[in-house]
């Protein structure tokens, strides 16, 4: 062990190149010394650095700070817009991966000053890009664009999008600074939103992925406009849910709204992206409270599953929306005393989801078996040691998490709910 450590030590004197310090040479080193700790149990070896009066040029540059950077396309914010834009471009190469519905849809400003001398990558939007093989694609494509480190890639679409090229860029390389331009409410209030990105494995959601903020999520509701009545549904969902977890008020604001209505979600989106932020930033890596914007999420990707199994369309917040029914009965089973107020939530949610022309699901969830469903809750990334822990809802507006969830449970909810 002592040799092994040794060893260790000798290789970690190291040369780090600096070629963006003002007045360097780019091809030229520096020395730099470092104090190491080692931490040694039966697992092994772990090694601790520090390196005296580093600045933050000289920490690794993979290593982002909590506090994301979003800015919002508004008249009072039009001032900074171009300023805080060129900021994060300025003097890089710029490579865009686009949801292919903009090889026609229009795009704005600031976004469009930069849109036709750039590279484009367009994929579909949906789950059955959130692939490796779609994955692969991009990495090839930024391959072949000769991208390096001192590119930025803009990433243009809604969750989906935000979710696949968020891998994509934060493994390309280990890692190129990137922009999250959401144009679906989803991604406006969600999946931009903290640095969760990843990818499907193996028929379930987003099972490989990493925790990587983009360096500035931009959004821009004018995009809102160009969205269909399931669209603006999926995303209203989320919002509904950031509402219920987090923030009564809101919830008593938009509860009888008409989200079909032109105009009537863009005014909500900031409020609900910044509950989000203020969530992520007090627990980015998921080990508490983050944890309650899960609500939902759990009955909704197995239903995500299922649908795709059965061959029906089913958007994620549409799923999202089901979930939310099912966990709002498992709540006013715990917490009896809200049964009256989890109630009229229920049946809001299900008015909205069921105001969509043409769309069965409640139909097909009819059809369903709970026991077969359960398959996919066992896959869930919130599960412990083989424990199904979900979130549920004390009240309006407060959330507990890492609730265990037997089969029985789940079943005696879903026939109640669904049944």
């Amino acid at each position: 062990m002592a040799s092994l450590i040794g060893t260790i030590a000798q290789l970690v004197e190291q040369r780090i190149e600096n070629p963006r310090v003002p007045g360097s040479n780019p091809g030229s080193t520096t020395k730099s010394q470092l104090t190491l700790a080692f931490f040694v149990s039966k697992h092994g070896v772990a090694l601790h650095w520090h390196q005296p009066n580093a600045s933050t040029m000289d920490k690794p540059s993979n290593i982002r700070p909590v506090n994301h950077t979003i800015h919002f396309h508004t008249p009072e914010q039009a001032a900074n817009r171009e300023t805080l834009w060129n900021q994060h471009l300025s003097g890089a190469g710029i490579r865009i991966l686009a949801d292919e519905r903009f090889r026609h849809e229009p795009i704005y400003n600031p976004l469009a000053s930069i849109w036709d001398e750039s590279p484009k990558c367009f994929i579909p939007a949906g789950e059955k890009s959130k692939s490796l093989e779609v994955a692969q694609q991009i990495w090839t494509w930024l391959d072949n664009e000769k991208t390096d480190r001192g590119h930025v890639l803009v990433i243009v679409g809604g969750g989906t999008i935000s979710d696949l090229g968020g891998f994509v860029a934060s493994t390309y390389k280990r890692g190129l600074p990137f922009i999250i331009v959401p144009t679906t409410i989803v991604g406006m209030i969600d999946a931009s939103i903290g640095g969760k990105n990843g990818i499907n494995f193996g028929h379930f959601k987003n099972q490989i992925g990493l925790f990587q903020l983009p360096d500035l999520t931009y959004v821009d509701t004018r995009f809102i406009a160009s969205l269909d009545a399931l669209e603006r549904t999926n995303g209203w969902m989320e919002l509904v849910k950031h509402s219920l977890i987090a923030d009564s008020a809101l919830w008593t604001e938009i509860r009888d709204l008409d989200i079909h209505k032109t105009g009537a979600i863009e005014p909500w989106i900031q409020r609900a992206a910044l509950i989000k932020k203020e969530i992520v930033a007090s627990d980015f890596m998921d080990k508490s409270e983050r944890k309650a914007l899960n609500f939902g999420h759990t009955l909704a990707h197995a239903l995500e599953w299922k649908a795709k199994e059965d061959g029906i369309t089913l958007g994620h917040g549409m799923a999202v929306g089901w979930g939310m029914i099912w966990s709002i009965a498992w709540s006013a089973s715990v917490y009896p005393e809200q049964s009256d107020s989890f109630s009229q939530v229920g049946q809001k949610i299900r008015a909205w989801l069921e105001a969509i022309p043409n769309d069965n699901q409640s139909d097909w969830l009819v059809t369903l078996n709970p026991s077969d469903l359960w398959t996919a809750v066992l896959k869930d990334k919130k599960n412990r040691d083989g424990i199904v822990l979900d979130v549920m809802l004390e009240g309006i507006g407060r959330a507990t998490w890492d609730r265990p969830l037997s089969l029985i449970q789940f079943t005696s909810i879903w026939k109640q709910v669904f049944q």
